[in-house]
């Protein structure tokens, strides 16, 4: 064997060793910041609730106490096997839920922005505000139409009534 051939089958077995020997690249979960009326569109369900039971693999049964968006019929939240992204739950604390619908179901991850209900206030007030009535902030304009109405109903009937009245 000569020197170039033995130059290109070792040059060959450094190549390929590296490519086999590289090590693995992981990728870390990682989570942008949105703000909550972010959180709220992108979330298929928001909801307050109790984790009443959770099983082995990643799912959760919720009793909501308050929906803010969505349906969340059977109380089921699946939040594992997403590697670094997944969640934890513990049964009987009170949490914040947002949730996206994944192949049919109702799944959360660490990046949703899940929080234990204690530390969640900020978020509460914020999604109370998006989903209250456009009037809600309004009732008292709503309040001095309606009594202008009246006294409008109350001018025109007594002045209806003045021109009926015979002379004297």
């Amino acid at each position: 064997m000569n020197k170039k051939n033995l130059t290109v089958i070792l040059f060959i077995c450094i190549i390929f060793s590296l490519s086999i020997l590289r090590p693995n690249t992981a990728y870390a979960c990682s989570c942008g910041n949105p703000g909550i009326e972010k959180r709220f569109e992108l979330s298929s369900v928001v909801f307050t609730g109790t984790l009443i039971s959770k099983d082995k693999d990643g799912g959760n049964i919720f009793s909501a106490d308050k929906i803010w968006k969505g349906n969340l019929t059977d109380g089921y939240v699946f939040s594992g096997f997403y590697g670094m992204c997944g969640t934890e739950f513990e049964v009987g604390n009170k949490y914040l839920i947002y949730t996206e619908n994944l192949k049919g179901k109702e799944s959360t991850s660490i990046c949703n922005g899940n929080k234990l209900i204690t530390e969640a206030s900020k978020d509460i007030h914020a999604l109370n505000q998006l989903t209250e009535p456009a009037w809600k902030n309004k009732s008292l304009l709503i309040i001095a139409f309606v009594f202008s109405i009246v006294i409008l109903i109350i001018w025109r009937v007594k002045l209806r009534f003045y021109n009926k009245r015979p002379l004297r």
